[in-house]
Protein backbone atom coordinates (compact mmCIF):
# COMPACT_ATOMS: atom_id res chain seq x y z
CA UNK A 1 0.00 0.00 0.00
CA UNK A 2 3.08 2.60 0.76
CA UNK A 3 4.35 1.60 -2.32
CA UNK A 4 1.05 2.57 -4.07
CA UNK A 5 0.92 6.16 -2.09
CA UNK A 6 4.55 6.98 -3.27
CA UNK A 7 3.70 6.42 -6.83
CA UNK A 8 0.46 8.22 -6.74
CA UNK A 9 2.15 10.86 -5.03
CA UNK A 10 4.63 10.95 -7.82
CA UNK A 11 2.15 11.26 -10.41
CA UNK A 12 0.55 13.79 -9.49
CA UNK A 13 3.49 15.95 -8.66
CA UNK A 14 4.72 15.83 -12.12
CA UNK A 15 1.86 16.40 -13.44
CA UNK A 16 1.30 19.69 -11.00
CA UNK A 17 4.87 20.52 -12.11
CA UNK A 18 3.85 20.45 -15.90
CA UNK A 19 0.98 22.59 -15.46
CA UNK A 20 3.44 25.18 -13.53
CA UNK A 21 5.45 25.01 -16.51
CA UNK A 22 2.89 26.38 -19.18
CA UNK A 23 1.81 29.15 -16.27
CA UNK A 24 5.48 30.58 -16.36
CA UNK A 25 5.25 30.61 -20.26
CA UNK A 26 2.18 33.17 -19.95
CA UNK A 27 3.79 36.16 -19.90
CA UNK A 28 1.44 38.96 -21.51
CA UNK A 29 3.99 41.31 -22.28
CA UNK A 30 3.86 43.99 -24.31
CA UNK A 31 5.91 42.21 -27.21
CA UNK A 32 3.38 39.62 -27.09
CA UNK A 33 0.16 41.86 -27.86
CA UNK A 34 2.25 43.84 -30.61
CA UNK A 35 3.19 39.83 -32.16
CA UNK A 36 -0.66 38.81 -31.81
CA UNK A 37 -1.56 41.78 -33.85
CA UNK A 38 0.99 42.74 -36.22
CA UNK A 39 1.05 40.09 -38.41
CA UNK A 40 -2.70 39.93 -39.05
CA UNK A 41 -2.32 44.11 -39.75
CA UNK A 42 0.63 43.07 -41.73
CA UNK A 43 -1.40 40.54 -43.85
CA UNK A 44 -4.14 43.21 -44.64
CA UNK A 45 -1.58 45.62 -45.35
CA UNK A 46 -1.62 47.83 -42.28
CA UNK A 47 1.07 49.15 -40.66
CA UNK A 48 2.65 47.48 -37.48
CA UNK A 49 1.46 49.21 -34.12
CA UNK A 50 4.36 49.86 -31.57
CA UNK A 51 3.77 49.95 -27.72
CA UNK A 52 2.78 53.50 -26.35
CA UNK A 53 3.04 53.81 -22.37
CA UNK A 54 0.64 56.70 -22.32
CA UNK A 55 -2.31 55.10 -24.08
CA UNK A 56 -1.77 51.69 -22.17
CA UNK A 57 -1.95 53.81 -19.00
CA UNK A 58 -5.23 55.66 -20.35
CA UNK A 59 -6.27 52.10 -21.36
CA UNK A 60 -5.55 50.20 -18.10
CA UNK A 61 -7.64 53.57 -15.85
CA UNK A 62 -10.76 53.20 -18.57
CA UNK A 63 -10.53 49.27 -18.18
CA UNK A 64 -10.27 49.66 -14.29
CA UNK A 65 -12.78 52.13 -14.14
CA UNK A 66 -15.00 49.89 -16.26
CA UNK A 67 -14.97 46.78 -14.25
CA UNK A 68 -19.17 46.66 -14.86
CA UNK A 69 -18.73 45.70 -18.34
CA UNK A 70 -20.95 48.72 -19.26
CA UNK A 71 -20.41 50.11 -22.95
CA UNK A 72 -19.96 53.65 -21.63
CA UNK A 73 -17.69 55.95 -23.93
CA UNK A 74 -14.69 57.65 -21.76
CA UNK A 75 -14.31 61.26 -22.98
CA UNK A 76 -10.91 60.43 -24.28
CA UNK A 77 -9.24 63.63 -22.35
CA UNK A 78 -9.81 65.36 -26.11
CA UNK A 79 -7.12 62.84 -27.03
CA UNK A 80 -8.38 59.36 -27.39
CA UNK A 81 -11.42 58.10 -29.16
CA UNK A 82 -13.37 54.89 -28.65
CA UNK A 83 -15.17 52.77 -30.75
CA UNK A 84 -17.61 49.77 -29.67
CA UNK A 85 -18.20 47.31 -32.35
CA UNK A 86 -20.35 44.53 -32.16
CA UNK A 87 -20.12 41.14 -34.28
CA UNK A 88 -22.22 38.57 -34.88
CA UNK A 89 -20.34 35.64 -36.49
CA UNK A 90 -21.76 32.27 -37.68
CA UNK A 91 -20.15 30.35 -36.09
CA UNK A 92 -19.38 32.22 -33.45
CA UNK A 93 -16.32 33.78 -32.98
CA UNK A 94 -13.84 36.90 -33.73
CA UNK A 95 -10.17 36.00 -34.58
CA UNK A 96 -7.51 36.05 -37.31
CA UNK A 97 -8.48 34.42 -40.70
CA UNK A 98 -12.40 34.18 -39.94
CA UNK A 99 -14.22 36.52 -42.20
CA UNK A 100 -17.91 37.11 -41.39
CA UNK A 101 -18.48 37.87 -45.60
Amino acid sequence: MGLCIKVWFCVVSVLGLAMMSDLANAQDSQRDYLNGHNPARSNVGLKNIVWNDTVAAFAQKYANKRKDCQLVHSDGGGIYGGTFIGCNYDPPGNYVGQRPY
